[in-house]
């Protein structure tokens, strides 16, 4: 085990990038993360290949699984110095279609399929303990392959969702499993919808006719309350479409509160006079549920313009919606950068515009304020045909940071565009970012290509591709809180990981600690994997 302060790892970066021939980025600014943080590495240990990996923390221990075609290995670490017990290694087999896995209480638990059966396996941290799997999802009904909620909001790698969706409450006291019956168009739609405890005991379990006919609705995003109430959004359209096309068609969104106690849906419409919801998730704060999310004007549905905070009452009514566009002069000052970007020729004319294509990835509560982080992200699907037959790939794009902070009055305090281009062909992995909010700053790392560090916000960022072999670092965007100021700064590099690239990080498959530090699988470029800590140390 070697411990690292990053202050020193300051030169590590000024050395990886003279190597390279770099040198005039050893004058690049000073990166003032490199005061705040500093990392742990544990020893080297050889790479399995997998298709699905995971990392939780709890204790004294980190448990990686990494999902295979067949089995799940189980590795089990210490984390006072980040080393593998390899007698505790176990290999599971997978008797499903893996689903996911998170952590409740003081177990990992695993979720797989088989059939219309959704079954949970609880794995211990410090023992080679693998519980016998309990039933947690299923019905006499067909449940269908299409779950149909499109928001990914609170799910792992952004990915589609197959016929079960499973969330935890805010403070990780409960778990959710909701299902879809297979329904005809024009009959009301049904959901299943089951609460656990962290113990995966059951607290209650209903299945319920929605009040609107299947062709009519499109879910967006659920949650389970900290009380275990269960809450859901949904694009109701004004008439059936087969194709649910928010750009042309005219749609309302509407919040719904079930409860476990059979009494009626409760059902509240969210309003925006002359705007559509184009992304809205539900978030839970100190017991109070809200609704936040972002718009566009009718004129033109396909760029967001401005966001919306909504707070729900006890009875599970939108109490009032307060939406705010997005301030005027950040809007002109964004389009004339744009402008003269394709005018010198960095910029293609043909890219997507600021406000395009905008999810929401978290939502951070500030005392009375509401931070809402999104990212312009989105999938082009392409097919080529052959003698042999057909072929389908995918591009996964994860691109700008959108960060700004609304006040509970509905006010936009501060808000910022944070260049950020990444590309890659296996879905997240790699991409996208994570939030650390620490001493009263954001903390965005994400991974991206070296050169970048010394490019300004109004320059186009060069794209980083996901699993290419080349010179990459961790960074981050820091806003502060209350002032909203940013600034862009390194964490680390390849060389400061034993002198190895970084290959491969995924991000969203880190485990957090309470004192927030994260721990990171690296992969070192040849065959060994292992684990980062990063730790908040100011």
């Amino acid at each position: 085990m070697t411990t690292c302060t990053l202050a020193k790892h300051f030169n590590s970066l000024l050395f990886g990038l003279l190597f390279i021939g770099f040198s005039h980025l050893a004058t690049a600014q000073k990166p003032v993360l490199l005061e705040d943080f500093n990392f742990k590495t544990g020893e080297k240990y050889k790479r399995i290949k997998n298709l699905n990996s995971y990392l939780f923390a709890s204790g004294d221990y980190v448990v990686s699984l990494k999902k295979d075609r067949k089995d799940i290995v189980v590795q089990r670490f210490a984390l006072k110095d980040l080393k593998e017990d390899i007698k505790k290694r176990q290999t599971i087999e997978d008797k499903g279609d893996f689903q996911t896995a998170m952590l409740l209480g003081d177990k990992v638990v695993s979720f797989y399929t088989n059939g219309d059966k959704l079954y949970a396996q609880k794995i211990a941290f410090s023992k080679i303990v693998a519980e016998q799997p309990i039933l947690v999802g299923s019905d006499k009904e067909n449940i269908t392959n299409d779950f149909g909620f499109k928001s990914t909001y609170g799910f792992d790698a952004g990915g589609r969702i197959n016929k079960f969706g499973i969330k935890k409450s805010r403070d990780g006291s409960r778990v959710v499993v909701v299902f879809r019956i297979k329904t005809d168009d024009d009959r009301a739609d049904k959901i299943g919808i089951s609460v656990y405890s962290t113990s995966l005991a059951k607290i209650w379990s209903r299945k319920v006719t929605m009040p609107t006919a299947s062709g009519r609705m499109e879910y967006e995003d659920f949650m389970v309350a900290n009380n275990g109430d269960f809450y859901m959004t949904a694009s109701v359209f004004n008439s059936k479409d087969a194709d649910k096309n928010k750009m042309e068609a005219t749609y309302n969104t509407v919040l719904y509160k079930i409860t476990g106690d059979e009494k009626d849906i409760v059902e509240s419409q969210l309003t925006l006079n002359g705007k559509s919801v184009t992304d809205a998730v539900i978030e839970e704060n100190k017991g109070k549920v809200l609704i936040a999310g972002f718009y566009a004007d009718n004129a033109n549905k396909k760029e967001s313009s401005g966001a919306f905070i909504a707070p729900v009452d006890n009875t599970g009514k939108i109490s009032a919606t307060k939406p705010a566009n997005f301030p005027a002069e950040k809007v002109q000052q964004l389009l004339a950068e744009r402008e003269a970007r394709i005018a010198e020729g960095t910029q293609d004319k043909d890219e997507k515009m600021d406000f395009e294509n905008l999810k929401v990835n978290e939502i951070v509560f500030s005392g009375s304020n509401v931070n809402i982080f999104g990212e312009q992200r989105y999938v082009e699907v392409f097919t080529t045909s052959s003698s042999s037959g057909s072929r389908t790939t995918y591009k996964y794009y994860y691109r700008d940071i959108l960060a700004l902070q609304m006040s509970d009055q509905g006010t936009i305090n501060w808000m910022h565009l944070l260049p950020k281009d990444q590309i890659g062909a296996v879905g997240k992995r790699s991409m996208s970012y994570i939030n650390l909010f620490k001493e009263g700053k954001h903390y965005l790392f994400y991974i991206d290509d070296f050169v970048n560090l010394k490019r300004s916000f109004a320059e186009n960022p060069q794209r980083y591709y996901d699993g290419k072999k080349e010179f990459n670092y961790m960074t981050a965007y820091i806003i502060n809180d209350n002032t909203g100021e940013v600034s862009k700064e390194a964490i680390l590099t390849g060389s400061d990981i034993r002198n190895a690239r970084l290959d491969n990080i995924e991000l969203s498959k880190h485990a957090s600690l309470s004192d927030g530090s994260r721990i990171f699988e690296v992969f070192d470029g040849k065959k060994n994997y292992l684990l980062v800590k990063v730790s908040y140390e100011k």
